[in-house]
C-alpha cells in the first residue's frame, strides 16, 4: 500500500485548538480512519475547578489527499445529510466537522458497542431471540423511514453502518457518505454488493434496457431485507443479487430455497420473499415491512425444525452457537447440498502507520454541500466486492433517450433456464417496455 494511503498516528494528538484529545483508535476504513477521543473543556467544572468525566466523542479522520474530487464532493454531501437527520434517536449525532490543510474531522457521538456487524457476526447476539431482533430492526426502520420523509435516501445500508450500545439493544445510523437527495437514482454499484438489489448491480437485464433509472427508496428496502437475514442467521443469502450467483439463482427459481439453507420460519420467509421482489414497483414498502415485522410471531425455526432440517440449515444454526439436537426417526427432507453463503467480509481498512501525525495547521468549518445525486462524478468500480462509489454511465450514454416498444432476448444455453423463469416474474411494463420474447 503506498504512503499516501496510509493514516499516520494520531493518538494522544490534540486538535481543535486545544479542544479535542484523540484517545484510542477505534477502527477505520476506505479514506481514513476512526478515534476515539476526549472533549477537554468538559473536563473542569467551570464554578469549582474540580476534575469531573470529560465528554467522550468518535472523530472520524480523513485525509485529503486520499480522496478524489468526487470522493471529496461525497464527503461534503454526507455532512449536510448527517446533520439534517442528527435529531432522531436512531441517528448518531453529528456534533461538528473541520479541516485543516491535510485532514477532514468529523465529531460524532460515542458508540461504545461497537457496529452491529460485531454483534451479528463475533456475538451471535440476535440468534434465537425474536424480542431483540425485532425490537433492533424496528429501530433500524424508524431510522430509515425517516430519512426518507427528509428526502433522505442512505444507499449503503450495512451493519458496519449501523452502530450499537454496549449490549445491542441500541442501534444508531450512521455513515451517509453515499446519501442522496433525489428519489431516483441513474448511478450504478452504489454502496456494498451484498446489500444491492439487482438493479443497482446493473444486473444483465439492466444492461440489456440501457441503465434506467430506479429508486433509491426501494434500493434502500432490499438492503434492509439482507440486514435481516444477517441479524436472524449471522449469514448473507447470496453474495450478489446476479444470475452469476447461485445463491440468488436458486432464491429466484425456489420459493423455499432460504428455508433449505437457513433455519428462518415460515413467516419470515414470507417476508423476505415480499422484500426481495425482482420488481421494484411490487416491492414491500416500508410500512408494510414494519407492519409484517410487528406482527410476526418468531423469525426462528423450531428445535424439531432445525433438527429435520436440511444439513445446511443444521450447519448455519450451528455457526451461530446452536447446539442441534439429533431428530427424531423422520427421514429429513432431501434438498441441495450447498451451504448458504456466509457472513460478509469487513470494509478493506486504511493501513494505519506509526509515524505521527503532523501539527495540526489552522483550523475553520468542513460545510456540507448540495446533497443532489449529479453533483457528483463517480469514480468508482465494481471490480471489488466493496464499492467506494456509485458509478455513472458516460455522459453521451445518459443523454440518449430509447423508446424500447419490444425486446427480443436470445438466450444461449448459460442462463437460459433462470432467464426463462425469472423474465416470466417481470411485467414488461416494470422494465418499461410493451412486451418480452424469449428464444433459446
Amino acid at each position: 500500500m503506498s504512503a499516501r494511503r496510509t493514516m499516520p498516528n494520531f493518538a494522544g494528538r490534540i486538535i481543535n485548538n486545544g479542544r479535542y484529545q484523540l484517545r484510542k483508535l477505534l477502527g477505520s476504513g476506505t479514506y481514513g480512519v476512526v478515534y476515539g477521543a476526549i472533549d477537554l473543556t468538559t473536563c473542569n467544572s467551570p464554578i469549582s475547578n474540580s476534575p469531573r468525566k470529560p465528554r467522550r466523542y468518535a472523530i472520524k479522520v480523513l485525509r485529503k489527499d486520499a480522496l478524489s474530487s468526487s470522493a471529496a464532493q461525497r464527503l461534503r454531501r454526507e455532512v449536510a445529510a448527517h446533520r439534517r437527520m442528527s435529531d432522531h434517536p436512531n441517528v448518531v449525532p453529528l456534533h461538528d466537522s473541520f479541516e485543516d490543510k491535510e485532514f477532514v474531522y468529523i465529531v460524532l457521538d460515542y458508540c461504545p458497542g461497537g457496529d452491529l456487524f460485531g454483534k451479528i457476526v463475533d456475538e451471535k447476539l440476535y440468534f434465537k431471540n425474536d424480542a431483540l431482533v425485532k425490537s433492533v430492526f424496528l429501530q433500524l426502520l424508524d431510522a430509515v423511514e425517516a430519512c426518507h420523509m427528509s428526502g433522505i435516501y442512505h444507499r449503503d445500508l450495512k451493519p458496519e453502518n449501523i452502530l450499537a450500545n454496549e449490549d445491542g439493544t441500541q442501534i444508531y445510523l450512521a455513515d451517509f457518505g453515499l446519501a442522496s437527495g433525489s428519489k431516483v437514482s441513474t448511478t450504478f454499484g452504489c454502496g456494498s454488493s451484498y446489500y444491492m438489489s439487482p438493479v443497482c448491480l446493473a444486473e444483465c437485464i439492466g444492461k440489456e434496457v440501457g441503465y434506467m433509472p430506479y429508486s433509491n427508496t426501494t434500493n434502500d428496502i432490499w438492503a434492509l431485507g439482507v440486514i435481516l437475514v444477517n441479524m436472524v442467521t449471522s449469514r448473507t443469502p447470496w453474495s450478489k443479487a446476479l444470475t452469476t450467483d447461485d445463491c440468488f439463482c436458486d432464491f429466484m427459481l425456489h420459493e423455499e430455497y432460504l428455508r433449505e439453507m437457513l433455519p428462518i420460519s415460515e413467516g419470515a420467509n414470507a417476508i423476505f420473499r415480499r422484500i426481495f421482489v425482482l420488481e421494484p414497483s411490487q416491492r414491500i414498502t416500508l410500512s408494510e415491512l414494519r407492519q409484517a415485522v410487528f406482527e410476526l410471531d418468531t423469525f426462528f425455526m423450531s428445535d424439531d425444525e432445525i433438527a429435520r432440517g436440511s444439513e445446511a440449515v443444521r450447519m448455519a444454526a450451528a455457526h451461530c452457537g446452536y447446539r442441534v439436537r439429533p431428530a427424531r426417526a423422520v427421514e429429513a427432507k432431501a434438498t441441495r447440498p450447498r451451504e448458504a453463503a456466509p457472513a460478509p467480509p469487513r470494509t478493506p481498512a486504511m493501513a494505519t502507520g506509526p509515524t505521527p501525525a503532523p501539527e495540526q495547521t489552522s483550523v475553520h468549518q468542513f460545510e456540507g454541500g448540495d446533497l443532489s445525486e449529479a453533483s457528483v462524478a463517480s469514480d468508482a468500480s465494481l471490480t471489488s466486492v466493496q464499492s467506494t462509489g456509485p458509478v455513472t454511465p458516460n455522459d453521451s450514454a445518459q443523454d440518449l433517450v430509447v423508446e424500447v416498444l419490444e425486446l427480443d432476448i436470445t438466450l444461449t444455453t448459460s442462463g437460459s433456464s433462470f432467464w426463462r423463469k425469472a423474465i416470466g416474474k417481470v411485467t414488461p411494463r416494470g422494465l418499461g417496455l410493451g412486451s418480452v420474447k424469449v428464444s433459446a
